[in-house]
């Protein structure tokens, strides 16, 4: 067997792989990158393409462009489930050809001197005294398996969790996800029979029968081509995904050329609380395997991108210190739950919320705007729901046909409060992450037996 030593391991070349990757390059370290795709596939997932021009600005990355760049977006409009009140929530982004964005992107860091395999698997972990050294890769080029140490391991294995679902399980980066924190999406780009109305505007529709504790997307890339699909919550019991896709799509997307279907494809997505701890001992996780993906909408490209740059940072502060323990990582924690993690904690239990109210709740909620457009962009940007004396008065007489309604959401606003105040209080060590995580899962439940009354 080949043996090779590197400074650093990066398994998975998708968005939280390849920006790590991209912010490692120039920091003298010999990094190997590998991907179990071939290279005009990587960065390849079903995915919504939607990424929002802050996350580029925040972290120092390229824009798309080119071919990379399929639409610029201005917004969103959101569709109650009768379809009789649209929400505008205004915000500029980018729908993206993923691959070719991601491929730049390590086309770059491979120009710096990132080394890159495609065809790659990692098949087990290198896992000696408490830390992860390295793994043994399989290359599906030559059939051939290489032993790679390394100092540290950054794990962007998407939503297989492939490697570290291979780790010792008493390691808190093994953490599972539950199968209702769980979105189950499938997605087609076809191209539309007349040019679209408004290309600039992304289209959510929530619907419960539809698409049950999901949405129904549909994302423009250009004047006559889309990206249309849905997420329904998972370990509910429903019917296939492919039933809803099968059943609805001609209520969603009936300006469709079926015979003009580009790609099509389904994923899990994460829709829950980042891992407790992305870090331990030799290993950074990032990315969709450390469930980094919006609780509320399922994006996740952005987020992923924080994780991989906290990530990198926290990776080139211990070489610095020349320790690479659970301890000397946790900066990358700190960075993830500082920039997007406590955010996401709140948006859980928003999205928890959510997925409990029946279509006639929601058709009346916005509605009556007993929820309003700014609390979706008051949420999705700083996962706080706060309302003042004078709104709170406001919306009981709009409520007065559902009070229930205002309760809950008065129990959701305290509870995003809450969790999110943890979050920033978040552990400075490992030695205090269980307690910490105690408290996490207390709230957690406490909101469940809220909201469920």
């Amino acid at each position: 067997m080949l043996k090779s030593n590197y400074d650093v391991l990066i398994i998975g070349g998708g968005f939280s792989g390849a920006t790590a990757a991209w912010h490692l390059a120039n920091s003298g370290l010999k990094v190997l990158l590998i991907d179990s795709k071939p290279w005009n596939r990587i960065g390849d997932k079903p995915c919504g393409d939607a990424v929002s021009k802050t996350h580029f600005d925040d972290l120092g990355m390229p824009y798309p462009e080119g071919n990379q760049l399929e639409q610029k977006i201005e917004g969103i409009k959101l569709y109650s489930p009768d379809n009789k009140t649209e929400w505008t929530v205004k915000g500029e982004g980018f729908e993206i050809n993923a691959p070719a964005y991601n491929q730049r992107i390590l086309r770059e860091t491979q120009n710096k001197g990132v080394e890159i395999l495609d065809l790659t698997t990692a098949m087990k972990p290198i896992f000696e005294d408490g830390f992860v050294k390295g793994a043994v890769l399989f290359n599906r080029r030559d059939n051939s398996q290489i032993e790679v140490n390394a100092k540290v391991v950054i794990e962007a294995t998407g939503y297989s969790m492939s490697f570290r679902s291979k780790l010792p399980q008493n390691l808190p980066v093994t953490e599972n996800l539950e199968d209702k924190d769980a979105d189950i999406a499938y997605r087609e780009v076809a191209y539309t029979v007349d040019d679209i109305e408004d290309p600039t505007y992304l289209k959510i529709f929530v619907n419960q029968e539809t698409s049950p504790g999901g949405y129904w997307w549909y994302f423009p890339k250009g004047k006559n081509k889309v990206n249309i699909g849905l997420g329904i919550q998972g370990g509910m019991g429903y019917p296939s995904i492919y039933t809803f896709y099968n059943k609805y799509l001609k209520e969603y997307g009936n300006d469709l050329d079926m015979k003009r279907i580009e790609v099509k494809g389904g994923a899990l997505v994460p829709t829950r609380r980042p891992l407790s701890t992305l870090v331990w001992n030799g290993i950074i996780v990032v990315g969709d395997s450390a469930f980094t993906a919006n609780p509320v909408h399922g994006g996740g490209k952005g987020s992923a991108m924080i994780a991989g740059y906290c990530a990198a940072k926290s990776v080139i502060k211990a070489f610095e210190n020349g320790d690479f323990s659970a301890s000397s990582l946790w900066d990358a924690n700190l960075c993830y739950i500082e920039r997007y993690g406590a955010k996401q904690a709140s948006l859980e239990l928003f999205r928890r919320f959510l997925q409990k109210l029946s279509n006639e709740e929601i058709n009346y909620g916005m509605k009556k705007k007993v929820i309003k457009e700014e609390d979706l962009l008051e949420a999705s940007e700083k996962g706080d729901l706060q309302l003042s004396v004078a709104e709170k008065a406001m919306r009981v007489i709009a409520a007065l046909g559902k009070p229930s309604l205002l309760m809950k959401l008065k129990t959701v606003a305290e509870y995003m409060k809450e969790i999110k105040t943890l979050y920033r209080s978040y552990p400075s060590n490992p030695e205090d992450l269980e307690k910490w995580k105690s408290k996490v899962n207390s709230i957690v439940s406490e909101f469940d037996n809220a909201i469920s009354k």
